[in-house]
């Protein structure tokens, strides 16, 4: 593996972190009760679904296409600490895009950005200091999650992902 295989797969491992932590803490997966949290939900297939949709519909309004397949799904145990039961669960995954010129990336975000706000998503802020070399948008209707990632001009690695909010795996609580 070169250098730059190298690098390039630590910065989409961190990036990938980056992601899942930073979902959970904005989303607080979605409810914001104990009660809430405790109600049924979409399935983690049926959230896997609509991730799928929305990857599918946003690859189709961007002027660049994936290097690669889909990563697999990245499921992971909602975070107890949140109010909320265990046995929730949160999925996500992306695609890559590499190395993407400035003008091409520029024209993503923008077609990005439009797209989603146009179906209602909208951004999310982050805390001062945080990671500013990616676009967060967020539906409040469901709480699902796009980040295009890796936006600025001195990143070398564009990359989308969508994740889901916390969902219990069957749709019930668990009992």
């Amino acid at each position: 593996m070169s250098t730059t295989e190298h690098t390039s797969l630590i910065r989409r491992a961190t990036a990938a972190a980056t992601l899942t932590v930073t979902a959970l803490a904005l989303s607080a997966c979605g409810a914001n009760t104990l009660q809430e949290r405790s109600k049924p939900t979409i399935t983690l297939d049926q959230a896997k679904t609509q991730i799928d949709g929305y990857l599918a519909d946003i690859l189709a309004k961007l002027p660049v296409q994936p290097t690669s397949a889909p990563a697999a799904f990245f499921d992971q145990e909602c975070d107890a600490n949140d109010i909320g039961p265990h046995g929730r669960k949160q999925t996500g995954r992306g695609y890559d895009f590499g190395d993407v010129s400035s003008d091409i990336k520029a024209q993503a975000v923008t077609d990005y950005r439009t797209f989603l706000t146009g179906q209602g998503f909208q951004p999310v802020q982050d805390p001062p200091n945080s990671h500013l070399d990616w676009i967060k948008l967020k539906n409040p209707q469901n709480n699902f999650l796009a980040i295009l990632d890796g936006t600025s001009d001195s990143s070398h690695d564009l990359t989308l992902k969508v994740s889901s909010p916390c969902v219990w795996p069957t749709g019930t609580p668990a009992t």
